[in-house]
């Protein structure tokens, strides 16, 4: 209807829903799924334990597990406006659910997968970028990013074996510049033989890869810096553990259309209420820029 502050019909709003499910973002498609109230406090706990030797006299000391402190997911409202200036040129309903289930869509996953890495935690998701608890560096000079035994050395040889199934976070102009100009000293190609790369950056729904038989998954350099682009000590990747991220969703979408009489235009408004941290940082390390 046209009559002011009338809701959007229930099927968009589902169909927006189903969309988001759908149309991951690269990182939101990984990262854990939670539905609980805001203001509770989740424990963390190491779950860790020493085996004892004993006799017939003898009992092993009571073992506690060691805390890694607790997460509590706040109530952070976030919403789009599209003003019908947008949909200007389409004319029937169904025209209208499609493209404006698509544009929120599009807003909401490009949000999301930059507050996981990027979001301040101040009114808004933690990201990785910003949580303090992660203290795991590693440095790569541009020398090291094309040598495959550079990242052997630097990196897998210090990464404990409980969080070596982790994934790698790049953008895509780092790894074209450095990881697939990896060559050896005649300047022949050995980025897939030493390294296992593979990039599928000709797909548009899933333009990821893989890097030593991990994900990666690939974002644009105002998520991740590009290494050129850096300045030295600065984040040109992150490797993670991604089901060890959670985003906190405590309802879907309201969604309402009214009319703004200061410009004269129709607005749609979708708002939600979401929050998202890392659980447990133990499996997290930032690549930085040497």
């Amino acid at each position: 209807t046209e009559e002011t502050g009338a809701a959007i019909p229930m099927t968009i709003m589902n169909e927006v829903i189903n969309t988001v499910r759908e149309r991951y973002g690269n990182l939101y498609s990984k990262v854990r799924k939670m539905n609980v109230p805001g203001g509770v406090k989740i424990p963390i706990g190491a779950l860790k334990a020493t085996f004892k030797w004993i006799s017939e006299s003898t009992v092993s000391p009571r073992q506690k597990l060691d805390k890694l402190g607790s997460v509590t997911f706040g109530y952070n409202t976030a919403e789009i406006r599209i003003a019908q200036t947008f949909r200007a040129n389409i004319l029937t309903l169904s025209a209208f659910e499609a493209k404006v289930t698509e544009v929120i869509a599009i807003a909401y996953l490009e949000a999301m997968d930059y507050g996981i890495v990027n979001g301040s935690g101040d009114g808004t998701m933690l990201g990785i970028l910003n949580d303090e608890r992660i203290t795991n560096t590693i440095t790569m000079k541009a020398a090291d990013m094309g040598n495959w035994t550079a990242w052997r050395k630097n990196f897998f040889a210090k990464l404990p074996l409980g969080y070596r199934a982790g994934e790698f976070i790049f953008p895509l102009s780092t790894v074209e510049t450095y990881l697939e100009t990896m060559a050896d000293a005649n300047n022949n190609p050995i980025f897939r033989q030493a390294t296992g790369l593979e990039v599928n950056d000709g797909d548009v729904r899933n333009p990821n890869g893989r890097f030593f038989g991990r994900e990666i998954s690939l974002v644009e350099p105002n998520i991740i810096s590009d290494f050129d682009a850096a300045e030295e000590g600065d984040v040109i990747g992150i490797f993670w553990q991604p089901d060890e991220y959670a985003i906190n969703e405590n309802f879907g979408f309201t969604m309402r259309r009214y009319f703004d009489e200061e410009t004269n235009e129709w607005v749609d408004k979708a708002l939600t209420v979401v929050d998202g941290k890392v659980l447990n940082p133990t499996g997290y390390y930032k690549i930085l820029k040497g």
